[in-house]
């Protein structure tokens, strides 16, 4: 699901900006926690879930992987840090998006949030 993701946005993740990095990895992260809700997964089994992902897809480190997930653990709180709780949502909206396999609309989702931080105003 993260690598389609990627594929429809046309990233290559591992030459994206740091920043881009941690935008989808949020992002990834709000797909793959509703993979797991929507699949009866405990909170543990989507954790080692993301983990994966993070490392197998993303290619982030286990240190990094842990820490970009515990990140977004804590984000699903808003309080913690609103502006990646709503890239997580619009991971959820992703994980849609993907599920009826409207890659279109999952790329346009993506490219959002990218040009959200990429602007120069």
């Amino acid at each position: 699901m993260a690598l389609a993701a990627l594929e429809a946005a046309g990233i290559d993740f591992d030459r994206a900006s740091s920043l881009e990095q941690a935008l989808l990895g949020t992002f990834i992260f709000g797909m793959v926690s509703t993979h797991g809700m929507l699949n009866n997964l405990s909170p543990p089994e989507v954790h080692a879930l993301t983990l994966s992902v993070f490392q197998e897809i993303l290619h982030y480190t286990d240190q990094a992987a842990a820490q970009g997930t515990q990140e977004c653990i804590n984000a699903t709180k808003p309080s913690h840090h609103p502006t990646m709780n709503a890239i997580l949502h619009r991971g959820i909206e992703g994980h849609r998006q993907y599920s009826a396999d409207d890659l279109k609309s999952l790329s346009n989702n993506i490219r959002f949030v990218l040009d959200q931080f990429n602007r120069t105003d």
